[in-house]
């Protein structure tokens, strides 16, 4: 299964076994798609709303998975890649969300999705802080993916780095049925994010 049917499987699930799509876009998955969330409302001219984008909602009582309105998907099994809530670091607010690789799998991703209806044929850019630990492999970064038109973005970095801000845009396809945005680690290491941004860039 690709990265595209574990992200199709239940608007992100929390396990999926096959190759991570690094570069080119991703193919269709052949599993039918189970019904995206509904697009987020635009806050303000071109700023679209997403849930506990700083991650500051308190963790439910024994839900340790991800964080509160994320999904956290691991290539193979739930084993290979950490997932937690960091306190007392954090780019903004008081906490983070952090990705550890403590097993062999490829990649760890922490995403929304949304509906796409409203958005297709424009440009979203997608922005938020990032924080590195000894990343190395293809290194860790926002992540971008169209179910529809196959469009697929990543902007990946590398090594050991205090708070930086990151950015990545994706055009939108007119056939798009949904839109997942967030971050990914690709590889060994520890990635912190946090303070997530999406929006529609004029023109």
């Amino acid at each position: 299964m690709t990265r595209l049917a574990a992200v199709a499987a239940f608007g992100l699930v929390a396990a999926c076994a096959g190759p991570a799509p690094s570069g080119p876009a991703p193919k269709a998955a052949a599993a039918p798609a189970a019904p995206a969330p509904p697009a987020p409302a635009a806050a303000r001219a071109g700023t679209i709303d997403l849930r506990n984008a700083g991650f500051e909602a308190e963790q439910p009582a024994g839900n340790t998975r991800c964080a509160p309105a994320w999904d956290c998907t691991v290539h193979g099994g739930p084993e290979s890649y950490r997932f937690y809530l960091e306190e007392g670091a954090a780019a903004t607010g008081k906490r983070s969300l952090c990705v550890e690789r403590v097993g062999g799998e490829p990649w760890g991703l922490v995403t929304q999705a949304f509906q796409t209806s409203a958005f297709r044929g424009q440009r979203l850019r997608l922005t938020l802080s990032v924080r590195l630990e000894g990343v190395t492999g293809d290194g860790a970064g926002p992540w971008m993916l169209s179910q529809g038109g196959h469009a697929h973005a990543a902007r990946l970095e590398r090594g050991t780095s205090g708070w930086q801000r990151l950015a990545l845009e994706l055009a939108v396809p007119r056939d798009s049925t949904m839109v997942v945005v967030g971050a990914t680690l690709e590889g060994p290491g520890k990635a912190c994010f946090d303070d997530v941004r999406l929006e529609t860039v004029p023109g």
